[in-house]
């Protein structure tokens, strides 16, 4: 069995500077920064739990039934800034739908 290790400084870092509504969950063996919507669609950030120094992060977007498949990939992210622009973008997309 595979044990994911604490979190580290870095997506800690990351996930206060997004805000508590964001919370740290382990998807697929990684620490990936996780939001659930009121409607059931849930956003996953991966690739900032490494020790690289650089800011190489993907939003996957799940649909709202179980067993969904992501419904939206957003990748390349390369800033705080964009990873915040890009998550209030898809938020207000998905918020929308039921």
């Amino acid at each position: 069995m595979f044990e994911t290790k604490k979190p580290g400084k870095k997506i800690q870092e990351v996930l206060r500077k997004l805000g508590n509504k964001y919370t740290i969950k382990t998807i697929d063996c990684e620490n990936c920064i996780y939001l659930k919507l009121d409607n059931g669609y849930f956003f996953e950030v991966s690739g900032l739990d490494g020790s690289k120094k650089d800011f190489n992060a993907t939003i996957y977007v799940w649909g709202n039934i179980e067993g969904s498949k992501t419904v939206e990939t957003i990748s390349n992210i390369d800033s705080l800034d964009m990873l915040r622009d890009s998550l209030d973008e898809v938020e207000g997309k998905y918020l929308k739908l039921e």
